[in-house]
């Protein structure tokens, strides 16, 4: 119900560094060379106390005959459709192109009432006496901007809002602003099929998929509304090894991908089945849990997987016996062409949302680790022996636990192991990164016993 303004026009025009001067941030990649955005990128924002969805959209080119340039184009003409109104950007400086005037007669067929033209990039004083030249285009004043240093985008946005309150807003307050329930980062490598997931939940194509690797290329925040709660799905760039990015746009792709998980609250590593898990899959969990934030596995393309009687549970026993981290993890075989079991995605996730934020009672927590401690002792340490004196779990985002002792610096690895698998075990924090911490108690002076 919110309104949404749309910016569109030809490659590198300045459209997202318009987008990031409404918003005030960087949300959207900035690069010098076309075609950097493709898929629509939707933000939230408030002008003149109107709520507003704010479109980025990739390039427009009119006469695209590749597959790639069509999809863009199509995703465009979405935007348009449902845009209260539209923002068509062009460059000042380098004249009326043949691509604005394609572009220009299309909109004038769609949205001609709904259309302000910007003229971005008009920060010489000397564009005052050009810019009744693109008057030429049929689409009415044009609007000197300049998205760089911020002059005239105030006064767009007030023109957008008055033409927005002008046609009226539907008034139904509460159904645009409920808290997200969950956000989930959808990753792993090129060409997973994270963006055709995406898509298959959202039910319509809103992310460009292609048969070529790194299609998508920005952070890709999509909401959905799945079983009564609202859900932030965040499609993101596949990750590559360091190793393989070999051009500075690429590698900042890989950090808005990064990024990406460090603001969900479950990431869904997208693992292609035909091709099995590798060693890029298996860092992309690490960081994650390292993060400490809920992890789900989804294997792939599983219609291309030769299958048997039980394939899918040898896959994971083995799959859990050979990587130890990934025991506590859930999985899920899916296709994200034909749609099999893909809803299954976002009932993990919810599931392990809820893990997160499980509180267990104290006093039976602390009962269950004298008697874990009781049936297997610590490995024997005679100058210094280690001695289980309390245990409770600390208000935090993800399952915190503290353990008090004597010598907490010499807890073993394998015996902090053995703690955490006996906690997955009796309290099913499933999906979630348990952190174990060992405190010594304080004695009269302060320190530490």
């Amino acid at each position: 119900m919110i309104p949404v303004i749309a910016i569109v026009g030809r490659q590198n025009v300045g459209k997202s560094s318009l987008f990031n001067r409404i918003l005030g941030r960087r949300d959207a990649v900035v690069e010098n060379i076309p075609g950097v955005t493709r898929d629509r990128n939707y933000r939230s924002c408030v002008w003149q106390g109107q709520p507003l969805y704010l479109v980025d959209t990739g390039g427009m080119v009119p006469s695209g005959a590749e597959t790639l340039y069509r999809s863009i184009n199509a995703q465009i003409d979405i935007a348009v459709d449902e845009a209260a109104v539209v923002l068509f950007v062009v460059e000042a400086g380098c004249g009326i192109t043949d691509e604005d005037q394609q572009i220009a007669r299309l909109l004038r067929k769609k949205a001609a009432d709904r259309v302000l033209l910007i003229v971005n990039k008009s920060e010489s004083p000397r564009m005052q006496y050009d810019i009744d030249a693109y008057r030429k285009l049929g689409l009415g004043k044009p609007w000197p901007v300049s998205a760089l240093h911020g002059r005239g985008v105030a006064d767009v946005l007030d023109k957008a809002v008055h033409r927005i309150l002008e046609r009226g807003v539907p008034d139904q307050p509460g159904t645009a602003f409920n808290p997200l329930t969950l956000r989930v980062a959808v990753v792993g490598r090129p060409n997973a099929g994270k963006s055709s997931l995406v898509n298959k939940l959202l039910h319509k194509n809103r992310m460009i998929v292609d048969d070529e690797p790194g299609t998508t290329r920005d952070a890709i925040d999509s909401e959905m509304v799945y079983k009564e709660r609202r859900v932030l799905l965040i499609d993101t760039a596949g990750l590559r090894k360091k190793s393989h990015v070999t051009q500075d746009l690429e590698h900042y792709f890989n950090l808005r991908a990064l990024q990406s998980i460090e603001r969900c609250d479950v990431c869904v590593v997208v693992v292609d089945a035909v091709e099995g898990l590798g060693v890029q899959d298996m860092r992309i969990v690490s960081n994650a849990l390292d993060l400490r934030k809920g992890v789900l596995l989804a294997w792939n393309k599983w219609d291309l997987v030769k299958k048997e009687h039980r394939t899918f549970d040898r896959l994971v026993v083995d799959t859990k016996h050979h990587c130890l981290e990934l025991r506590p993890l859930p999985m899920v075989a899916i296709s994200a062409l034909t749609g099999q079991r893909v809803s299954s995605v976002l009932d993990h996730a919810l599931a392990v949302k809820a893990h997160l934020t499980l509180r267990v009672p104290s006093a039976e927590f602390e009962e269950n680790v004298f008697s874990w401690v009781r049936a297997h002792p610590h490995p024997a340490i005679p100058q210094n022996p280690i001695r289980f004196l309390g245990a409770r779990q600390m208000n935090a985002a993800f399952p915190l636990f503290r353990f008090f002792t004597t010598n907490p610096g010499g807890v073993v690895s394998m015996y902090e192991r053995f703690l955490a698998n006996k906690i997955y075990e009796t309290y099913g924090f499933e999906g979630c990164p348990l952190t174990l911490q060992f405190r010594g108690i304080k004695n009269r002076s302060g320190r530490e016993a």
